[in-house]
């Protein structure tokens, strides 16, 4: 008698589980895949999970900043204009130093791109002859740069009487036309290749390049501060000392 209550007990509680399973497997709920995976996997035999198609757009890149929405990579400005190497202006510059054609332009906006890349052909010819002189070049570039910038800031704040503060000979200025003035010199240690070192034609070619590298470097200052107008001898020589130094390393 007992074993039969307990049968129909049983019985009772298989028929609510079945039917609870029912209720759930049919309501599409997450106790379906409880009650069904016997029967046929996660989601049951009928029941399949709704996968969203994909679309290209989500995951577009649409540019833009920290906290701003992002554009296309078209939109982004050339690696060139990024580093600050404006190479137009480059060449402008090249020729008004070749021609000896100076404008107020050719001191305005200076960089640093030109005169890294002059630095670097300037070692390159050097080490064509077996000289490796990179640290000199650089060493020497820098040091001579922060004395004249030095020496002609202090000529500067002597004939400083029209106030002109925005006018004032800065170190990025100086070390800009310090190394573009140096493209006379690169040109005598490209020529002393084909000539032997030491020679006449190449110690000729070393003083016309110095005075051309310190004339041109002269010019520039004047144009990029005006309160070293009518300076012009006192603005050259220091600049014949320092090209001097380049036109030996060359010829040594």
């Amino acid at each position: 008698m007992a074993s039969s209550q307990q049968q129909q007990q049983y019985g009772s509680f298989g028929q609510y589980q079945q039917q609870q399973n029912v209720e759930w497997y049919s309501s599409g709920t997450p106790g379906a895949a409880m009650g069904n995976m016997s029967s046929g996997g996660m989601y049951g035999p009928n029941v399949h999970p709704q996968v969203a198609p994909y679309n290209p757009a989500q995951y577009a890149y649409s540019g833009g900043g920290v906290g701003g929405e992002y554009g296309t990579f078209d939109e982004d400005a050339p690696l060139l204009e990024e580093l600050g190497i404006d190479v137009p202006a480059i060449l402008h510059r090249i020729k008004s130093i070749l021609t000896f054609r100076f404008s107020e332009t050719d001191a305005d906006s200076l960089d640093l791109g030109g005169p890294i890349i002059f630095m670097s052909i300037f070692a390159m010819a050097h080490l064509l002859v077996g000289k490796l002189h990179f640290g000199y070049i650089l060493g020497w570039m820098v040091v001579g740069s922060v004395l004249l910038w030095f020496i002609l800031s202090s000529i500067a704040s002597g004939n400083d009487e029209t106030g002109e503060e925005g006018r004032k000979l800065d170190l990025y200025s100086c070390c800009s036309i310090v190394g573009y003035s140096l493209i006379p010199l690169v040109i005598h240690a490209m020529l002393s290749l084909m000539f032997p070192r030491r020679s006449i034609v190449t110690i000729v070619i070393a003083i016309i390049a110095v005075f051309w590298a310190a004339i041109t470097a002269s010019k520039l200052f004047i144009l990029r501060s005006r309160l070293l107008r009518g300076q012009m001898l006192v603005v050259t020589y220091p600049c014949i000392l320092m090209y001097t130094a380049f036109a030996l390393l060359t010829l040594y």
